[in-house]
Protein backbone atom coordinates (compact mmCIF):
# COMPACT_ATOMS: atom_id res chain seq x y z
CA UNK A 1 0.00 0.00 0.00
CA UNK A 2 1.48 3.72 -0.61
CA UNK A 3 1.61 5.66 2.11
CA UNK A 4 -0.89 8.28 0.70
CA UNK A 5 -2.93 5.55 0.18
CA UNK A 6 -2.19 4.37 4.02
CA UNK A 7 -2.89 7.03 5.26
CA UNK A 8 -6.08 8.19 3.82
CA UNK A 9 -7.63 4.10 4.83
CA UNK A 10 -7.26 5.34 8.29
CA UNK A 11 -9.01 8.53 7.87
CA UNK A 12 -11.46 7.21 6.07
CA UNK A 13 -12.04 4.43 8.51
CA UNK A 14 -12.24 6.57 11.36
CA UNK A 15 -14.52 8.77 9.35
CA UNK A 16 -16.91 5.56 8.94
CA UNK A 17 -16.49 4.85 12.16
CA UNK A 18 -17.86 8.23 13.28
CA UNK A 19 -20.66 8.16 10.94
CA UNK A 20 -21.77 4.42 12.22
CA UNK A 21 -21.77 5.55 15.70
CA UNK A 22 -24.06 8.43 14.95
CA UNK A 23 -26.70 5.97 13.49
CA UNK A 24 -25.93 3.82 16.50
CA UNK A 25 -27.03 7.01 18.88
CA UNK A 26 -29.70 8.02 17.19
CA UNK A 27 -31.42 4.35 17.18
CA UNK A 28 -30.67 4.05 20.95
CA UNK A 29 -32.65 7.26 20.93
CA UNK A 30 -35.82 5.61 19.65
CA UNK A 31 -34.99 2.28 20.73
CA UNK A 32 -35.17 3.43 24.65
CA UNK A 33 -37.86 5.48 23.65
CA UNK A 34 -35.93 8.98 24.61
CA UNK A 35 -36.90 10.44 21.20
CA UNK A 36 -40.49 10.10 21.65
CA UNK A 37 -41.16 11.68 25.38
CA UNK A 38 -39.13 14.30 24.44
CA UNK A 39 -41.10 15.02 21.85
CA UNK A 40 -43.35 15.90 24.68
CA UNK A 41 -40.95 18.96 25.72
CA UNK A 42 -40.44 17.13 29.55
CA UNK A 43 -37.82 18.34 31.57
CA UNK A 44 -34.85 16.68 32.44
CA UNK A 45 -35.54 14.90 35.26
CA UNK A 46 -38.81 13.89 33.94
CA UNK A 47 -37.24 12.29 31.35
CA UNK A 48 -34.65 10.25 33.02
CA UNK A 49 -37.95 9.47 35.35
CA UNK A 50 -39.67 8.14 32.77
CA UNK A 51 -36.85 6.14 30.99
CA UNK A 52 -36.81 2.18 33.31
CA UNK A 53 -33.35 1.59 33.11
CA UNK A 54 -31.43 1.23 36.00
CA UNK A 55 -27.99 3.20 35.00
CA UNK A 56 -29.05 6.36 35.08
CA UNK A 57 -25.74 8.21 34.66
CA UNK A 58 -25.53 6.26 31.31
CA UNK A 59 -28.65 7.48 30.46
CA UNK A 60 -27.93 10.89 31.11
CA UNK A 61 -24.56 10.43 29.23
CA UNK A 62 -26.56 9.37 26.25
CA UNK A 63 -28.86 12.43 26.59
CA UNK A 64 -25.93 14.97 26.58
CA UNK A 65 -24.47 13.66 23.81
CA UNK A 66 -27.76 13.35 21.55
CA UNK A 67 -27.91 17.34 22.64
CA UNK A 68 -24.11 17.51 21.79
CA UNK A 69 -25.06 16.47 17.66
CA UNK A 70 -27.84 19.01 18.02
CA UNK A 71 -30.68 16.35 18.61
CA UNK A 72 -31.71 17.55 21.34
CA UNK A 73 -32.06 20.97 22.91
CA UNK A 74 -32.01 21.77 26.32
CA UNK A 75 -34.15 25.37 27.35
CA UNK A 76 -34.52 26.37 30.56
CA UNK A 77 -37.49 24.80 31.48
CA UNK A 78 -37.77 21.28 29.75
CA UNK A 79 -36.08 19.56 26.30
CA UNK A 80 -37.17 20.02 22.71
CA UNK A 81 -36.49 17.86 19.78
CA UNK A 82 -34.62 19.83 17.02
CA UNK A 83 -34.87 19.29 13.40
CA UNK A 84 -32.23 16.76 12.47
CA UNK A 85 -31.20 15.32 9.45
CA UNK A 86 -27.94 13.95 8.82
CA UNK A 87 -26.14 12.63 5.28
CA UNK A 88 -24.26 9.64 5.50
CA UNK A 89 -21.02 10.26 3.04
CA UNK A 90 -19.31 8.02 1.77
CA UNK A 91 -16.98 9.31 -1.25
CA UNK A 92 -16.37 6.99 -4.29
CA UNK A 93 -12.70 7.50 -4.17
CA UNK A 94 -13.09 5.48 -0.52
CA UNK A 95 -15.08 2.41 -1.63
CA UNK A 96 -11.80 0.76 -1.77
CA UNK A 97 -9.88 1.77 1.70
CA UNK A 98 -13.14 0.97 4.01
CA UNK A 99 -11.41 -2.21 5.90
CA UNK A 100 -14.38 -4.38 6.98
CA UNK A 101 -13.06 -6.42 9.93
CA UNK A 102 -13.50 -3.76 12.50
CA UNK A 103 -17.46 -3.47 11.76
CA UNK A 104 -17.96 -6.44 13.81
CA UNK A 105 -16.27 -4.92 16.85
CA UNK A 106 -18.05 -1.91 16.75
CA UNK A 107 -21.44 -3.87 16.61
CA UNK A 108 -20.69 -5.80 19.64
CA UNK A 109 -19.73 -2.19 21.61
CA UNK A 110 -23.01 -1.03 20.43
CA UNK A 111 -25.06 -3.93 21.62
CA UNK A 112 -22.99 -3.87 25.09
CA UNK A 113 -24.98 -0.58 25.96
CA UNK A 114 -28.30 -2.64 27.02
CA UNK A 115 -26.11 -4.65 29.22
CA UNK A 116 -24.75 -1.20 30.43
CA UNK A 117 -27.66 0.77 31.14
CA UNK A 118 -28.62 -2.08 34.01
CA UNK A 119 -24.81 -1.47 35.11
CA UNK A 120 -21.25 -0.23 33.94
CA UNK A 121 -20.27 -3.74 35.40
CA UNK A 122 -22.21 -6.03 33.98
CA UNK A 123 -20.39 -8.90 32.29
CA UNK A 124 -21.39 -8.10 28.98
CA UNK A 125 -19.68 -5.25 28.93
CA UNK A 126 -16.44 -5.91 27.87
CA UNK A 127 -14.64 -3.05 27.51
CA UNK A 128 -12.17 -3.03 30.78
CA UNK A 129 -8.53 -2.86 29.63
CA UNK A 130 -7.62 -6.08 32.06
CA UNK A 131 -10.76 -7.67 32.54
CA UNK A 132 -11.47 -7.90 28.70
CA UNK A 133 -8.23 -8.10 27.52
CA UNK A 134 -8.68 -10.67 25.07
CA UNK A 135 -11.91 -8.31 23.57
CA UNK A 136 -9.15 -5.98 23.44
CA UNK A 137 -6.62 -7.79 21.92
CA UNK A 138 -8.85 -8.85 19.32
CA UNK A 139 -9.94 -5.23 18.30
CA UNK A 140 -6.28 -4.32 18.12
CA UNK A 141 -5.36 -6.90 15.80
CA UNK A 142 -7.45 -5.94 13.04
CA UNK A 143 -6.59 -4.21 10.07
CA UNK A 144 -7.07 -1.04 11.05
CA UNK A 145 -4.91 -1.19 13.70
CA UNK A 146 -2.69 -3.41 11.56
CA UNK A 147 -2.66 -0.07 9.12
CA UNK A 148 -1.65 2.78 11.01
CA UNK A 149 1.07 0.65 12.37
CA UNK A 150 2.44 0.49 9.24
CA UNK A 151 2.08 4.37 8.91
CA UNK A 152 4.19 4.64 11.83
CA UNK A 153 7.33 2.28 11.36
CA UNK A 154 7.25 4.43 7.85
CA UNK A 155 7.04 8.10 9.58
CA UNK A 156 9.57 7.09 12.12
CA UNK A 157 11.94 5.54 9.81
CA UNK A 158 12.34 2.74 12.42
CA UNK A 159 15.03 0.22 11.74
CA UNK A 160 17.51 -1.83 13.89
CA UNK A 161 19.16 0.41 15.81
CA UNK A 162 15.63 2.58 16.43
CA UNK A 163 16.04 3.14 20.25
CA UNK A 164 11.90 3.26 20.67
CA UNK A 165 9.37 4.29 23.53
CA UNK A 166 5.50 3.14 22.59
CA UNK A 167 3.14 4.30 25.22
CA UNK A 168 0.26 2.57 25.62
CA UNK A 169 0.98 -0.20 23.27
CA UNK A 170 -1.43 -2.73 24.36
CA UNK A 171 -1.21 -6.39 23.30
CA UNK A 172 -0.06 -6.34 19.08
CA UNK A 173 2.09 -3.27 18.72
CA UNK A 174 5.26 -5.15 20.52
CA UNK A 175 5.56 -7.60 18.40
CA UNK A 176 4.62 -5.88 15.31
CA UNK A 177 7.42 -3.28 16.30
CA UNK A 178 9.84 -5.47 17.74
CA UNK A 179 10.56 -7.50 14.39
CA UNK A 180 12.10 -4.47 13.08
CA UNK A 181 14.71 -3.71 15.65
CA UNK A 182 18.05 -6.12 16.66
CA UNK A 183 20.36 -6.22 19.69
CA UNK A 184 21.67 -3.00 18.63
CA UNK A 185 18.32 -1.04 19.18
CA UNK A 186 15.87 -1.17 22.13
CA UNK A 187 11.78 -1.10 22.00
CA UNK A 188 9.74 -0.25 24.89
CA UNK A 189 6.80 -1.10 25.45
CA UNK A 190 4.64 0.85 28.49
CA UNK A 191 0.96 -0.13 29.09
CA UNK A 192 -1.31 0.21 32.63
CA UNK A 193 -3.18 -3.36 31.70
CA UNK A 194 -1.49 -6.19 32.98
CA UNK A 195 -4.02 -8.35 30.81
CA UNK A 196 -3.11 -6.91 27.49
CA UNK A 197 0.91 -7.03 28.44
CA UNK A 198 1.07 -10.83 29.53
CA UNK A 199 -0.36 -11.36 25.82
CA UNK A 200 2.13 -9.37 24.37
CA UNK A 201 4.72 -11.02 26.91
CA UNK A 202 3.64 -14.24 25.34
CA UNK A 203 4.46 -13.16 21.91
CA UNK A 204 7.59 -12.23 22.30
CA UNK A 205 8.89 -14.55 24.08
CA UNK A 206 8.18 -16.88 21.59
CA UNK A 207 9.57 -15.25 18.52
CA UNK A 208 12.81 -13.79 20.73
CA UNK A 209 12.30 -10.36 20.25
CA UNK A 210 14.40 -7.49 22.07
CA UNK A 211 11.14 -5.92 23.67
CA UNK A 212 10.95 -5.25 27.18
CA UNK A 213 7.29 -4.25 28.35
CA UNK A 214 6.66 -2.45 31.55
CA UNK A 215 3.28 -2.25 33.10
CA UNK A 216 2.81 1.57 34.40
CA UNK A 217 0.68 4.52 34.37
CA UNK A 218 2.17 6.43 31.45
CA UNK A 219 1.79 9.66 33.37
CA UNK A 220 4.50 8.46 35.89
CA UNK A 221 7.33 7.28 33.25
CA UNK A 222 10.86 8.77 33.92
CA UNK A 223 12.35 7.55 31.08
CA UNK A 224 16.23 7.68 31.74
CA UNK A 225 16.88 6.49 28.17
CA UNK A 226 17.09 8.98 25.30
CA UNK A 227 14.84 7.54 22.08
CA UNK A 228 14.77 7.99 18.28
CA UNK A 229 10.79 7.63 18.00
CA UNK A 230 7.93 7.86 20.55
CA UNK A 231 4.57 6.29 19.98
CA UNK A 232 1.42 7.50 20.49
CA UNK A 233 -1.47 5.28 18.92
CA UNK A 234 -4.85 6.07 20.11
CA UNK A 235 -3.67 7.03 23.73
CA UNK A 236 -4.62 10.46 24.72
CA UNK A 237 -8.22 9.79 24.66
CA UNK A 238 -7.39 7.87 28.15
CA UNK A 239 -4.94 10.47 29.40
CA UNK A 240 -6.26 13.52 31.82
CA UNK A 241 -3.00 15.54 31.95
CA UNK A 242 -1.74 15.32 28.15
CA UNK A 243 0.73 18.21 29.04
CA UNK A 244 2.36 16.12 31.45
CA UNK A 245 2.73 13.30 29.57
CA UNK A 246 3.96 14.66 26.78
CA UNK A 247 6.20 16.95 28.54
CA UNK A 248 8.01 14.01 29.47
CA UNK A 249 7.59 11.98 26.23
CA UNK A 250 9.49 14.90 24.36
CA UNK A 251 12.26 15.25 27.31
CA UNK A 252 12.98 11.72 26.31
CA UNK A 253 13.93 12.53 23.02
CA UNK A 254 17.23 12.50 21.36
CA UNK A 255 17.55 15.87 18.99
CA UNK A 256 15.97 15.07 15.70
CA UNK A 257 13.96 12.31 17.47
CA UNK A 258 10.16 12.04 16.59
CA UNK A 259 6.54 11.59 18.40
CA UNK A 260 4.26 10.11 16.73
CA UNK A 261 0.67 10.45 17.00
CA UNK A 262 -2.07 8.58 15.65
CA UNK A 263 -6.03 9.70 17.11
CA UNK A 264 -9.18 10.69 15.59
CA UNK A 265 -8.19 14.34 16.54
CA UNK A 266 -11.75 15.82 17.64
CA UNK A 267 -11.02 19.26 15.38
CA UNK A 268 -10.39 16.96 12.40
CA UNK A 269 -13.42 14.35 12.52
CA UNK A 270 -17.12 16.29 12.42
CA UNK A 271 -19.67 14.49 15.10
CA UNK A 272 -16.82 12.50 16.88
CA UNK A 273 -19.18 13.48 20.33
CA UNK A 274 -20.80 10.02 19.06
CA UNK A 275 -18.14 7.25 18.74
CA UNK A 276 -16.94 8.89 22.44
CA UNK A 277 -20.40 8.03 23.82
CA UNK A 278 -19.32 4.19 23.09
CA UNK A 279 -15.99 4.60 23.99
CA UNK A 280 -16.92 5.89 26.91
CA UNK A 281 -18.16 2.43 28.51
CA UNK A 282 -13.81 2.05 29.45
CA UNK A 283 -14.29 3.91 32.83
CA UNK A 284 -10.47 5.02 31.16
CA UNK A 285 -11.60 7.03 28.42
CA UNK A 286 -11.29 10.94 28.83
CA UNK A 287 -12.22 12.18 25.15
CA UNK A 288 -10.33 12.34 22.15
CA UNK A 289 -7.97 15.45 21.76
CA UNK A 290 -7.86 17.49 19.55
CA UNK A 291 -4.83 18.46 17.29
CA UNK A 292 -4.57 22.11 18.08
CA UNK A 293 -4.56 21.42 21.71
CA UNK A 294 -1.47 18.78 21.57
CA UNK A 295 -0.20 21.43 18.96
CA UNK A 296 -0.37 24.45 22.07
CA UNK A 297 0.65 21.97 24.75
CA UNK A 298 3.45 20.87 23.64
CA UNK A 299 4.71 24.71 22.13
CA UNK A 300 3.55 26.39 25.70
CA UNK A 301 6.34 24.05 27.43
CA UNK A 302 8.68 25.87 25.65
CA UNK A 303 10.00 22.78 23.28
CA UNK A 304 11.58 23.67 20.05
CA UNK A 305 9.75 21.46 17.51
CA UNK A 306 8.34 20.72 13.95
CA UNK A 307 4.74 19.90 13.33
CA UNK A 308 4.00 17.89 10.42
CA UNK A 309 0.32 16.90 9.55
CA UNK A 310 -0.47 13.38 7.88
CA UNK A 311 -4.05 13.30 6.62
CA UNK A 312 -6.81 13.90 9.39
CA UNK A 313 -5.47 10.99 12.03
CA UNK A 314 -1.80 11.77 12.04
CA UNK A 315 0.97 14.23 13.64
CA UNK A 316 4.75 14.12 13.77
CA UNK A 317 6.38 16.23 16.16
CA UNK A 318 10.06 16.32 15.30
CA UNK A 319 12.06 17.35 18.15
CA UNK A 320 14.89 20.04 17.01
Amino acid sequence: MRFEELIRTVDANINQMVSLSVLNLVQLGIKHGILKIVASRPSYNDLLSQIKVPNKPLLKRLVEHLKALGIIEETPNSLILNGFSYVLTFPKEDYMLLLPDWIPIWEEIYKMIDFALISYDHPYVLMDFDKDADFWDMRLSSSFHSVYRVGILKLGEIKEDSYVLDLGCGSVSPIYFGKFISEDGKYLGIDYSPGLLEIARSRVEREGLPVELKEMDVTLIKPKTRYDVAIMSFLLEYVENRREVLRKVLDALNSGGKLIIVDAFRDEFENIEAMEFFEGLNSSFVGYPARGEVKRLILEEGFDVSFEDYGRSFLVVKKL
